[in-house]
């Protein structure tokens, strides 16, 4: 952080972007913040971005990053749930249940700093906010990407990678009024895979969604629906 710029005292939302192991950069940054002396009142993420953020707001980085930095191999495959149908290939139950017992089961309204992950719901191709109810099951649904991680049930919604649509979401702390934004993307094209685009212009992600929602639809099993939590609402 350039040392000119003088941050201390001053209130920060922070946006966490998508960015599978790339998005552990997640953790330098906030790292950076906190020796800047900011104010962290808001964070927003999609899929790894969500995950950091939650662990952040739930005031346990510090362990996960321990936790993390001290995983050896054998214990990464541990956590690994195989599964042959509903359009992923792991479960992700078990890291979310480590993740659980590391940090602590809470609710996303009781953090004390303004949180949300963003998903996306495959069925109605429509972002969705999670804002409200189990942190885990909103971190679950925004890490779900298709063909990886199965989709995820909850609140009779199937939810999958908020990165497909949003990867970047600024929009949801809006809401909060603090003194600067700070958006963190872990994607940031080389020159190279910038012209790659211009000749190459990416699908629109309507198309992107139909595709995966027709991945998922193409196994014979079906992810046995999760009651959601009856606390938990979703903002759209």
């Amino acid at each position: 952080m350039n040392d000119s710029l003088d941050l201390a005292g001053r209130s920060v939302s922070l946006v966490l972007g998508s960015g599978g192991a790339r998005g552990l950069a997640h953790i330098g940054v906030i790292r950076v913040l906190e020796e800047a002396n900011v104010r962290i009142e808001a964070i927003a993420g999609s899929s790894m971005g969500a995950l950091i953020g939650g662990i952040h707001a739930a005031g346990k980085l510090d362990a996960y990053e321990n936790w993390i930095c001290g995983l050896e191999q054998s214990q990464v495959l541990s956590l690994v749930d195989w599964t042959l149908s509903g359009g992923g290939l792991i479960r992700g139950r078990r890291i979310i249940d480590r993740l659980s017992e590391l940090v602590g089961e809470t609710n996303i309204e009781d953090l004390s700093t303004d949180f949300t992950a963003v998903a996306v719901d495959i069925d109605h191709g429509r972002e969705v906010w999670l804002d409200r109810g189990s942190l885990f099951e909103a971190i679950r649904a925004s890490i779900a990407f298709p063909g990886l991680f199965t989709p995820h049930r909850y609140l009779n919604r199937t939810l999958v990678d908020g990165g497909l649509l949003n990867p970047i979401p600024v929009a949801p702390t809006l809401r909060n009024m603090t003194d600067l934004t700070i958006v963190v993307d872990v994607n940031g094209p080389s020159n190279n895979r910038l012209e790659q685009q211009e000749k190459y212009p990416e699908e629109d992600s309507a198309g992107l969604v139909k595709k995966f929602r027709e991945f998922v639809e193409s196994f014979s099993s079906e992810v046995s629906p999760r009651i959601p939590v009856s606390r938990a609402t979703a903002s759209e």
